[in-house]
């Protein structure tokens, strides 16, 4: 299992526009960029094993509040942060055909997000 601590923040709704060419363009907002490097530098300083099979994502968010989330943003930013850290080769679907998300409670000291990777036994059929 690999645990990624502190409150994940959701790259979709921690956006800032900025003006690129005379256009307005989202990026993710410096909070966002702050959290992801910080999980990053966490992730590759651990050397976690680099799937390259398909593989079954399970992750179980542990928030600060109890207030309301959206656990696809959130699954969002771990699983970009998966890619990044070259835990996984890639977020999309001939990589992880099975992704599953969890809410594990208020947990006001150690907000974190909880991931098992587990590879797809070979009987497992998908399109590529």
């Amino acid at each position: 299992m690999i645990t990624i601590y502190g409150d994940i923040k959701a790259k979709k709704n921690n956006k800032q526009i900025i003006m690129c060419k005379g256009r307005p363009m989202l990026i993710p907002s410096a909070n966002h960029k702050k959290w992801h490097k910080q999980a990053l530098s966490r992730l590759k300083m651990a050397q976690i094993v680099r799937y390259e099979v398909p593989c079954e994502v399970e992750i179980t968010f542990y928030k600060q509040t109890a207030r309301r989330y959206d656990l696809s943003n959130m699954a969002e930013s771990v699983m970009d942060l998966l890619v990044d850290a070259e835990i996984l080769v890639d977020d999309n679907v001939l990589y992880v055909p099975r992704l599953i998300l969890n809410y594990g409670e208020k947990d006001k000291d150690n907000p974190r997000a909880e991931v098992s990777i587990r590879p797809i036994e070979d009987d497992y059929e998908f399109i590529r």
